[in-house]
């Protein structure tokens, strides 16, 4: 916030003394303008007694000339002292931005340096869970092969038990054929 501050005064500060400089060349200018015109004003008179122009017209002429060579010299002074400023304010906003453009490159490479570190972590993170995957496919085709052995004896076991009770059965269809052949063979006797 002070910085927020700070940069506004600044730049109130660089308008307004913009703002003096150019009223300052604006009133030179002006003050040269009046300054050309009463030039030219004393050069027309002609108030000599021979129609020529008398020693004070000249000495007038002289003291407007030497106002008007002042004026053009504080006119070049004001001008250059605005470039000057210009140069200067140029120069601080070129140092500024090359600043500025420093630190975006140390931020853009810091993230950039962010985003690399992330990516490899996120790749070691893949190439983990890709093991971890095969890992648990090869649990998953284990468990199955085991299954499906259990299964092959379950099934087996099963088949067996079938044929066990059907020979059970006939077993005793058997016994019960046979033990009704002895009840007749006795009964006969």
């Amino acid at each position: 916030m002070k910085r927020l501050l700070a940069l506004a005064v600044c730049c109130l500060w660089f308008v307004g003394a913009q703002a003096q400089q150019q009223d300052k060349l604006t009133t030179l200018m002006n003050e040269r303008e009046q300054l050309v015109l009463e030039y030219q004003f004393y050069n027309q008179q002609n108030s000599n007694f021979w129609g020529k122009k008398s020693k004070n017209d000249l000495i007038s002429i002289i003291e407007t000339l030497k106002k008007i060579i002042n004026t053009d010299s504080e006119l070049i002074a004001a001008i250059k002292e605005a470039s000057i400023k210009k140069v200067a304010e140029s120069t601080v906003e070129n140092q500024r931005e090359g600043k500025m453009t420093v630190q975006d490159q140390r931020i853009i490479s810091a993230r950039m340096a962010d985003l690399q570190s992330q990516i490899k972590m996120l790749q070691t993170n893949m190439k983990k869970r890709e093991r971890t995957i095969k890992d648990l496919e090869a649990q998953l085709a284990e468990s199955s092969e085991l299954r499906y052995g259990k299964d092959k004896v379950i099934t087996v076991l099963g088949a067996a038990a079938f044929i066990l009770l059907l020979y059970s059965i006939f077993l005793q269809i058997r016994l019960s054929n046979a033990s009704k052949k002895v009840r007749k063979k006795k009964a006969l006797k």
